[in-house]
This record gives C-alpha cells, structure tokens and sequence, in this order.
C-alpha cells in the first residue's frame, strides 16, 4: 500500500489496478475465495488513497474493477466477498466526495447500483444482502449532500427511488 501511494501521484497507475483486478478475476474462476477477497481489499485501499491524491483515473477504473470484480463474486456465490466489494465502493465513493470528485462519486455509486442488479437474481442470502445497497448509496449520498455535491446526492436519492 506505501508503495501505491508513493506511485500514485506522480505516476499513475501504470497497469497496478488491471493487474490487481485481473488476479482477482482468477482467483474467482479457480473459487479461490481469499483471493477474491484480497484483491477486493487492495482495490478499495488503492482507490481510496488515489481520491486522497486527486489521481480521477485511477479511482474510476478501481470502481470499475470492484464492479466487475463484484459480479465475479455474485457468480461464486461467496455472500463475504460481495459485501467486502459493496463496501469498499461504498468507501471509494464517500472519499472521492470527500476530495470533492463528484464524477467519480457518482460512477462508484452507479457501480454498486449494476452490482445489486447481478445479486437480485441470486441465491435468497443475495437477496437479502441486496437491501443493503439501499444503505450503501445512501452513505455517499448523505455524505456528497453535506459536501455540497449537488449532483452526486441527487443521483443517490434518484438510485435510492428505484430500490
């Protein structure tokens, strides 16, 4: 994590979220449920620290890569790992409000919006996690209200209607 965050301001990120997400992509296909959950913890951590350091690419592309990462999850129907990645979108988008980056506040909370989609045609525990989501955009949102972000909590309370 140092090094990330040593790298990522002056840097970017070089390939390290592709490579983190696409480890955990694996992991999934071989129901490796620690490494899923592992790359899901780095990805948060990562795009949290590149939201405390203004780097807008690489908080995009880590939401999209717990996104896509997430909807491994679904598939192995490992219940832990989906709330970890619900979670660390949720902490994404409440730092990137925080930094005042609205866009990418946005994109984590549409992100957890497709994930609840994937979980609502699961097993019944998804089912029951899916109302979770409802609390886990109303985080950012309640969080991009107080923050003046306009647009991010309108966009909260618009994905908030559809649950």
């Amino acid at each position: 994590m140092r090094y990330f965050s040593d790298q990522l301001p002056q840097k970017g990120t070089d390939g390290k979220i592709e490579c983190i997400k696409s480890l955990g992509l694996a992991a999934a296909e071989g129901n490796m449920t620690a490494g899923v959950l592992n790359a899901a913890a780095a990805l948060g951590l990562i795009g949290q620290e590149a939201a405390r350091n203004g780097v807008n690419e690489a908080v995009l592309e880590t939401a999209l890569a717990l996104k896509a990462l997430g909807e491994k999850a679904v598939d192995m129907e490992t219940l832990f790992s989906v709330r970890l990645i619900g979670i660390s979108l949720k902490e994404l988008g409440k730092e990137a409000v925080r930094q005042g980056m609205e866009k990418e506040a946005i994109k984590s909370q549409l992100c957890l919006k497709e994930l609840h989609h994937c979980c609502i045609g699961s097993e019944n525990e998804f089912k029951a996690f899916s109302e979770d989501f409802f609390s886990l955009i109303r985080d950012i949102g309640i969080c991009a209200a107080d923050a003046g972000l306009e647009k991010a909590a309108i966009n909260a309370a618009a994905l908030m209607e559809d649950f």
